[in-house]
């Protein structure tokens, strides 16, 4: 069942980009179709945000006067709980060939920014995502502004669409292209001659996820640099059998910034996406502030302090909590955690000596990702043995 709601909501975004093309015309009707009006701001507007897995950003919208906490993210698409239409009770359309049902939401608003008459997909959002929340907020809401993330504050800013410029050495201005439809994405240039879409993605926590089919385009000297890997980090549900590889890339440039030796994931990423974009995501952001100027198609980066959050300098494990356990989801080959015999298949029982109710989705990142931690103990559970093991952090690619 949760595998037939994720098609159809994957289905509910393929009629959207079919629908659009680079001729003005195509993207007119879907503008028509997709309806929302934004009033103008009279000031700024400041909304503040929590994390939640160390990347997912949870803010307040006011819905018909009532507050209501949802996600917010770049990458995705504005929709509603099912369950939360019963209460709010917007007028729906049915898209009987697709299987899917849109509301017309009469007014969304974040702080004062408001947003009038936008047709949002209506789907079991608790189920699909296991989120307890109503909905998630999307680029087709966040279009009609200047959106600026500080992750370093916690909070958005949205203003009214204004033309930016350079205004320091640490700031770095480029052009967006927008991804099917409305998903704010950058050119990236990697290892000097070859090209991708890099698409702004705050509901990633990884800084850069490729597709692994694009592995095709780096030469066999390139791939010298590539850790297989058991299990997954990163996976979305509509993928049938995550491929994971940890890669150290030369050098990824977009715009006028140079990133050199950049540990990056490859993996299946969603079908609608294909083989030809990228994902940026959260460790990624987070060292910049970042503002994105939907209407002028401009994104901007201004250098602030850097993450201590690493894929290079790692234990090699990603650990996650899921279904009422802590499970071990990936192993790099080579690495500590491989050396020390660990297995995806290990019943893990605590990480520092906390188990599945004692520690937080934030501990655990902090202990696998931070790499100013040099050393976290996992105790696992072994032919009815608890047997506590160290794993220390080293360069994966010396």
């Amino acid at each position: 069942m949760q595998s037939k709601r994720i098609w159809t909501m994957a289905l509910l975004l393929a009629v959207s980009i079919m629908l659009i093309s680079c001729e003005k015309p195509q993207i007119v009707m879907f503008e028509k179709f997709k309806g929302g009006k934004a009033a103008v701001l009279k000031e700024d507007v400041i909304i503040p945000f929590i994390l939640q897995n160390s990347h997912v950003i949870e803010v307040t919208a006011i819905i018909r006067d009532s507050p209501y906490t949802m996600i917010l993210d770049t990458g995705g698409m504005t929709i509603l709980e099912k369950s939360a239409n019963d209460t709010l009770r917007f007028e729906t359309i049915e898209i009987p060939q697709q299987n899917a049902t849109l509301a017309i939401v009469d007014n969304l608003q974040l702080g004062n920014a408001s947003v009038k008459g936008m047709k949002v997909g209506l789907i079991d959002f608790k189920d699909t995502f296991k989120f307890e929340l109503p909905g998630m907020i999307g680029s087709d809401y966040l279009r009609f502004f200047n959106v600026e993330f500080d992750y370093q504050k916690q909070n958005i800013i949205l203003r009214n669409s204004t033309k930016m410029k350079v205004e320091n050495d640490l700031q770095h201005l480029m052009k967006i292209r927008m991804i099917q439809p409305y998903f704010p994405g950058v050119d990236l240039l990697i290892n000097g001659k070859h090209k991708i879409a890099g698409m702004i993605d705050t509901g990633l926590s990884f800084a850069f996820v490729f597709p692994v089919n694009w592995l095709e385009s780096l030469s066999d000297e390139e791939k010298e640099n590539l850790i297989n890997l058991e299990g997954y980090f990163v996976h979305w549900p509509w993928t049938e059998a995550p491929r994971n590889y940890l890669y150290l890339m030369p050098e990824i440039k977009l715009g006028d910034l140079v990133l050199e030796n950049v540990p990056v994931l490859f993996a299946e990423i969603p079908n609608f996406l294909n083989s030809s974009t990228a994902l940026i995501g959260k460790y990624f952001l987070e060292n910049y502030l970042t503002t994105i100027d939907y209407p002028n198609r401009q994104i901007k980066l201004e250098e602030r302090e850097r993450s201590n959050y690493s894929l290079r300098f790692s234990s090699g494990v990603h650990i996650a909590k899921k279904e009422g356990k802590l499970e071990i989801t990936g192993l790099l080959e080579n690495s500590p955690a491989w050396e020390a015999g660990i297995s995806t298949s290990d019943e893990l029982i605590a990480i520092n000596g906390k188990n599945f109710e004692e520690i937080t989705k934030l501990e655990i990142t902090d202990a696998i990702m931070d790499k100013t931690i040099a050393k976290f103990y996992i105790t696992v559970l072994r032919k009815g043995i608890e047997e506590e093991i160290l794993l220390k952090k080293r360069d994966l690619f010396e």
